[in-house]
């Protein structure tokens, strides 16, 4: 399995959904007696999640191992940290999960660790996947004469695209199939999000990701396309079969709000709710095109979402970026220095929002230089990621007076 992506989603009901779905894996792959579960990558959605989902996930995790099997895991993109510790890195020292593919240098070059599973006797290495896909450095210094060496079943892990498989929409600087290291018996890829299964010379699949709880994944759930894992077994051919866990159905629309005005899209926003069944699925509703009056904050989102939500539908995702309002009116302003430019442009901006919040109101360009101030400040030398979000996100709210907000 690959892209289990496990934190990425906050909404209460995708969050237990997520969690029952890697429980039924888990019991699954113990009732078709699998001897070992490999994970290609993107474990977590992020490389120190919430420790509440980290909790709950070891939790499944254990009960596998305490079976006498592995789990077994190369870095994804997202697991990946070049300055911090990791997650995974944490669950390999406590026993959790093994890393495989860890990285030496033996003549200049790169070596990765092997790992033999002794339930299966099976061989496996690796290369971890990267940010911005910097592990295709990786595949050209790999020290193939040794790899080629081993003896016995092989399997290799990686979490990298391949550019074969590309689809126009897909953005990712991939690799070919070539530069994988030849004499496998079986490569199991992760990072690309959808299920992929090339038989010619050598097995080459990707599973896809194991549960999606957002955006263009989401979409495709919805859509139609399945979610899994895959059982491989090794009868002198390797055979690979596809489970499908797909957590939910769901309802996919379009409204093409082309040449209506705001109060015409809430219209037919009100006759959608009416038309569809959206009991216990995952609603997808793509908003687009350009009004012909009335702004897009006009548009009663929220009121379309609970009415949903009382018609019983798990969550929805609404996708509105390609929705426009017809005029957005120029601004024009003079100054000598930047800051006062932009303090004349914020002025402007403000008398053309209408806001009921006396505080918004009369303050809204004071505010909104403040956190910009705040979203300029730079990352501290050392910082994490993670830490340097909680600085800035901590100082915004500060601004905005929304702590007590927050915190209800």
């Amino acid at each position: 399995m690959a892209d289990l992506h496990l934190g990425a989603t906050s909404d209460p009901k995708l969050r237990e959904l997520e969690l029952k779905t890697l429980e039924r894996t888990f019991e699954r792959c113990m009732e078709e007696g699998v001897d070992f579960v490999l994970i290609a990558g993107d474990l977590f959605h992020v490389n120190i999640p919430d420790l509440g989902v980290v909790r709950d996930s070891v939790r499944i995790f254990m009960k596998f191992v305490a079976t006498g099997r592995r789990i077994y895991v190369v870095y994804g993109s997202h697991d990946f940290s070049p300055n911090a510790a990791s997650i995974i890195d944490i669950l390999d020292e406590a026993g959790v999960i093994v890393r495989v593919g860890k990285p030496s240098s033996v003549g200049g070059r790169l070596r990765p660790g092997v790992v033999k599973d002794e339930r299966s006797g099976v061989l496996l290495t690796g290369i971890s996947g990267r940010r911005a896909s910097l592990e295709k450095e990786a595949f050209l210094d790999l020290d193939r004469e040794y790899l080629s060496s081993l003896e016995g079943f092989k399997i290799f892990v990686f979490h990298t695209g391949l550019d074969e498989v590309r689809r126009e929409n897909e953005r990712f600087e991939g690799i070919a199939s070539s530069d994988l290291p030849r004499g496998f018996d079986y490569y199991a890829g992760g990072h690309i999000h959808r299920r992929i299964d090339i038989n010619k010379g050598a097995r080459i699949v990707y599973p896809g990701p194991l549960f999606t709880g957002w955006g263009a994944d989401m979409e495709a759930t919805v859509k139609g396309e399945r979610r899994g894992f895959y059982i491989v077994e090794d009868g002198g051919e390797v055979k690979a079969r596809f489970v499908d866990l797909t957590a939910f159905e769901g309802l996919y629309e379009e409204l093409d709000a082309t040449a209506l005005s705001s109060s015409s899209v809430n219209e037919k926003l009100k006759v959608l709710v009416q038309r569809v069944d959206v009991k216990d699925k995952v609603v997808v509703v793509k908003v687009f095109g350009e009004l012909s009056s009335g702004r897009t904050s006009e548009v009663d989102f929220a009121a379309f979402r609970d009415a949903l939500t009382k018609k019983g539908a798990i969550y929805l995702h609404l996708s509105r970026n390609q929705l426009r309002a017809k005029e957005v009116m120029a601004v024009t302003v003079s100054g000598e220095e930047s800051s006062e430019i932009e303090e004349k442009v914020l002025k402007e901006l403000a008398g053309t929002v209408k806001l009921k919040n006396a505080r918004l109101r009369e303050g809204s360009a004071g505010l909104a230089k403040d956190l910009l101030a705040q979203l300029r400040v730079a990352k501290r030398e050392g910082e994490t990621e993670g830490d340097y979000e909680a600085r800035v996100g901590g100082a915004a709210v500060d601004v905005l007076g929304i702590k007590k907000l927050m915190e209800g």
